[in-house]
């Protein structure tokens, strides 16, 4: 057997054994290893050769210089493949061509554009940003749209305020629904998130309230001031917590406590 292979039986692990034939296998020529185009998991290999060379039994160290491979070598990785490139997603052109027509991309998950299932797709972009999966192509996409395309309050109220909205601005009667859902906004506002609170205010929905009330409302929703450091990322608060508008007891800090409860509402 040693005169097939003088090492074929080393007295190192046969892992090392094995990496190092993987390496030979690239070798070209009489003058050894390459100096570039490598595999990655070879040249990661060799620089931790090349790190505990001293630590090398003198035959391993001899196996790899007569590959070129020295403390001192410079060996270069191969080239990685070029990343794929996806189409843009046709949601985005039926997001737009919705945002278009109705000013907002808050449809009903059933929803379709030109036939394509638009409401289920922004249901899944939605999930994918919270995941922090989402592209950030299309969260800018998505974005210059509607800025409130990803609510961080729960998406049923984004809905009832889409709604409010449509009917108030159609000056067609507002449902007792929708009155009693109104109602509960104001009654509990400060209690609401600060940027649905500046979606009711650029809306219909304050007619007829004075400066002071709107102030004195948006101060009393102001969150106390404290040393406790918030580390929980927002994400939404359970659905049922702003069927009627409310979102907690003692405004923003209750909200972002109960942010930490994620409920899909989608």
């Amino acid at each position: 057997m040693s005169t097939i292979d003088p090492w074929w039986n080393p007295p190192w692990p046969l892992q090392w054994q094995q990496a190092y034939h993987r390496l030979r296998t690239e070798a070209t020529g009489a003058g050894g290893v390459p100096t570039t185009n490598l595999p990655r998991g070879l040249c990661r290999w060799i620089r931790v050769q090349q790190e505990s060379w001293e630590h090398l039994h003198p035959g391993q160290q001899d196996l790899l210089t007569a590959l070129g491979i020295t403390p001192d070598a410079v060996v270069g990785e191969r080239p990685a493949p070029a990343t794929r490139s996806y189409p843009a997603s046709p949601g985005i052109d039926h997001a737009r061509a919705y945002a278009a027509q109705h000013g907002h991309l808050t449809p009903d998950k059933h929803t379709r554009q030109d036939g394509f299932p638009l409401g289920r797709w922004l249901g899944q972009q939605r999930r994918k940003a919270r995941a922090g999966v989402l592209s950030t192509t299309t969260i800018e996409a998505l974005t210059a749209l509607d800025p409130w395309w990803n609510p961080p309050w729960p998406y049923a109220w984004h809905r009832t305020w889409q709604q409010y909205c449509a009917t108030t601005s159609e000056n067609e009667p507002v449902p007792d629904t929708l009155q009693r859902w109104a109602n509960a906004q104001r009654s509990q506002w400060s209690t609401l998130h600060p940027g649905q609170q500046q979606l009711l205010t650029t809306a219909s929905f304050t007619e007829g309230w004075s400066s002071s009330d709107i102030n004195l409302e948006l101060s009393a929703s102001a969150p106390p001031r404290t040393t406790t450091k918030h580390t929980t990322s927002p994400t939404k608060a359970p659905e049922q917590a702003l069927e009627g508008g409310a979102m907690g007891d003692t405004g923003g800090q209750v909200w972002r406590a109960r942010n930490r409860v994620h409920a899909a509402s989608e």
